[in-house]
């Protein structure tokens, strides 16, 4: 390996050009972000994204040695051997491998990723050797961000690497998983900045894993595509990434209800069975969930003529009583003569191909089974299409499955050379597997999101995925993937969520209670309170595991989890009103405790508790037989909800957590919407309580609109002032109040002044 070095630059228009006896670079100033991009070829100069939605580039001057362009700090440039200095972010190198040295190099990272006997061009490798940018490391940084990832909040201290991985039964030290985001928040002294490589290789970042004074950021790619996002604090970093890679759309109301599921209903009666349960339990339900169950034979966009004989029928029966239906799609396609979605495909040369132009031809659940070429847009645009077969039958929403893509076999394959996935070296058009692999599961659903816009243009779509890369926010929603019914696994969502949160991924959850293994009430019950406070509130397990829907344990533990499951949709008003935010934003529902306050050093410490938008303090139970937990306020009062005792921060205290709530605290000079604990159509909320600080100014916001739709709507605000309230949004027909809980636990309500 050797450094990169630039011996001669110029200015372009908008553009830094840097050239050297090897490599080039292009240094852009975009409106979130510096741009630095690093290649050999000509034609990569121009190289495209996936993840990036906005290229914009702006004005920018040099030096010799320092970049500068409006609203981004300056940029230190070391031509030869190149290195920078960004904020706090000091690279002290950047390095090129030679073919053979990277492969022994990364081989503990990359050794799942790649056949037994890597020669080019069958591994899907590049022939270069992959590029390497050394970090200067300093003992008080921390690292966040990263998407999906197991183990504590701050990721400092281990090596991750960016694969798509089916990680069935995985644990705390498990890497890597469903999703790659190689994005990374650094922070120290209450600053921070981000970094994204934007490559979709199998990259590896080793933070200060290897040796505590140096991270190193590794691509086997042809070229190093990095952006640089300034703060000084996480939120204005959040927003300058969610600015470069795209805010998610709203979702519809619906959506942000109660949601069950189960690998397990194998016929229309068994649905019916479960809607009628929560009616019989009076426990509130948005969604109902068909798993691969309801297809036939695992044929993608069928439903299996006898057990779900009259698809339309039962998911209008759902509707009437306010229930969606969301369907499974696996991109796994059955390769069988007269099904018409392969023959179709066929016909369209749609599917990936092995080098020889043959079908990648294997199994997943169908078997055999070939697997679209997402990459390519005619494909997604045939894809979409096929969507239809299911909008027109009444379904709500799709479910992105096994889109890593996971493959059980590959023919002609032997296991340890695909991965559980496709062979590296196949083709998607003039792209390695190798190479698009991370991003199957984005274009997969780009595809379904461009499905339903297409075929509703009056409904908001909803995409949920396993896998995913940067920018995935765009078009769907994260679940977490195959967890277990562990204690361990309820903490550790915790930051797992926040992470992505971080990463731009706004609406995400985990399968609460678990998807493999048998949960315990107690374990149930706790994870319904946690995940009452998830933007993706879903209960959802293994056929091969005990039932756990909220009704599912009988007395004494439905009641918890009904009491959770109202209080979630009595937070509607204020849910929604922060998932129109995170649209406009990207801010996160789910923040860390140093999003809000980047001042306190414990904030940056702790992973079992988390702000819900900046109101709401939660702090859950992650332990069995677990009556009382430690909780950590930040500086200001907080009130505890339940029990109205106003406490000064920062300091611990001890909160008591009965099985009927969860530890729960309202920050000083907020005011948090409420409404009745019921499911509603329209997100026009009637009665519409604001909850209020008790003592002091408060204020409060809450937008409404149709619940669903392109339909605008308004953002109405709150204001509290010596026991006043006013109120700035329309009230005509409406309910509208404003309460405090007293510390001694008295509820009053506040006068609401004349408009």
């Amino acid at each position: 390996m050797h450094p990169v070095d630039f011996t001669h630059w110029r200015l372009e228009p908008r553009t830094l050009q840097l050239t050297g006896p090897t490599f080039s670079a292009r240094v852009e100033a975009r409106p979130h972000a510096w741009r630095i991009l690093v290649y050999q070829r000509p034609q990569d100069a121009e190289k495209s994204s996936w993840a990036v939605a906005s290229t914009q580039r702006r004005p920018l001057t040099f030096d010799g040695r320092t970049a500068r362009a409006p609203n981004l700090p300056p940029l230190e440039l070391t031509l030869a051997p190149f290195a920078f200095t960004f904020a706090e972010l000091s690279a002290t190198g950047l390095l090129a491998h030679e073919q053979a040295t990277w492969r022994t190099a990364a081989a503990a990272a990359l050794d799942p990723l790649k056949p037994t006997q890597p020669e080019p061009p069958t591994d899907g490798y590049p022939l270069g050797g992959g590029l390497e940018l050394r970090l200067a490391e300093r003992p008080a940084r921390r690292y966040f961000g990263l998407g999906e990832r197991t183990g504590f909040l701050d990721k400092k201290g281990r090596r991750y690497t960016h694969w798509n991985t089916d990680a069935l039964d995985h644990h705390e030290t498990t890497d890597p998983l469903y999703q790659a985001h190689p994005f990374l928040i650094g922070v120290e002294d209450g600053r921070a900045w981000g970094v994204f490589l934007d490559e979709t290789w199998p990259s590896v970042f080793d933070l200060a894993a290897t040796t505590p004074h140096q991270s190193a950021l590794f691509t086997p790619g042809p070229t190093l595509d990095l952006y640089l996002i300034p703060g000084p604090t996480v939120r204005e970093v959040v927003a300058g990434f969610t600015g470069l890679t795209g805010t998610p759309p709203l979702p519809p109301l619906w959506a942000l209800g109660f949601h069950q599921c189960r690998w397990g209903y194998p016929d229309a009666g068994s649905v019916r069975a479960v809607a009628d349960a929560f009616a019989t339990h009076d426990i509130p339900l948005s969604a109902l969930w068909l798993d691969i169950d309801h297809m036939d034979g695992y044929r993608v966009f069928t439903f299996h003529p006898a057990r779900f004989p009259e698809p339309e029928r039962l998911i209008g029966a759902l509707r009437e009583r306010g229930v969606r239906t969301v369907v499974i799609v696996d991109p796994g396609v059955k390769k069988e003569a007269g099904y018409p979605v392969y023959e179709d495909g066929k016909r369209l040369r749609a599917f990936v191909e092995t080098p020889r132009g043959d079908e990648v031809v294997g199994e997943v659940w169908a078997n055999p089974a070939v697997w679209p070429d997402f990459t390519r847009p005619e494909v997604r645009a045939w894809w979409a299409d096929l969507h239809r077969y299911y909008l027109e039958k009444g379904v709500a929403g799709i479910w992105n499955d096994m889109n890593e893509p996971s493959a059980f076999r590959i023919e002609g394959t032997p296991p340890q050379q695909t991965g559980k996935t496709l062979p590296l070296g196949a083709r998607h058009g003039k792209a390695s597997h190798a190479e698009v692999h991370n991003v199957y599961g984005l274009a997969m659903s780009q595809a379904a999101h461009e499905a339903q816009r297409r075929a509703a243009p009056t409904r908001r779509p909803f995409v949920l995925t396993r896998a995913g890369f940067a920018g995935i926010q765009r078009y769907a929603w994260v679940w977490t993937g195959d967890n277990q019914s562990h204690w361990s696994h309820l903490e550790m969502s915790i930051p797992m969520l926040l992470n992505l949160s971080l990463s731009g991924v706004a609406f995400a959850g985990a399968d609460i209670g678990g998807f493999s293994e048998d949960a315990t009430p107690e374990l149930v019950t706790r994870w319904t309170w946690l995940g009452a406070f998830y933007p993706l509130m879903r209960n959802h397990s293994s056929k091969t595991s005990r039932r756990q829907e909220p009704y599912a344990f009988g007395a004494p533990w439905t009641h918890p989890m009904r009491q959770a499951i109202r209080f979630r949709y009595q937070l509607l008003p204020y849910t929604y009103t922060l998932a129109e935010e995170a649209h406009r934003t990207g801010a996160p529902l789910m923040r860390p405790l140093f999003y809000e306050f980047p001042e306190d050093e414990t904030a940056y410490t702790l992973h079992d508790a988390f702000l819900y938008g900046p109101a709401l303090l939660v702090a859950p139970i992650t332990r069995p037989a677990q009556t009382h937990r430690a909780v950590y306020l930040p500086p200001g009062r907080w009130q505890d909800w339940w029990t109205g005792e106003v406490l000064e921060g920062p300091r611990w205290i001890v909160a008591e957590a009965p099985l009927d709530a969860i530890p729960l605290y309202l920050r000083e000079g907020h005011a948090v919407p409420t409404t009745t604990p019921e499911p509603r159509e329209t997100a026009r909320f009637d009665p519409l309580v604001f909850r209020a600080f008790p003592t002091g100014p408060s204020r409060g916001e809450v937008y409404e609109d149709d619940g669903d739709g392109p339909t605008p709507g308004r953002r109405s605000r709150l204001e509290v002032h010596d026991r006043t309230a006013r109120f700035d949004g329309p009230r005509a027909g409406r309910t509208v109040r404003v309460e405090v809980l007293t510390p001694e636990g008295e509820r009053a309500a506040l006068e609401l002044a004349p408009p």
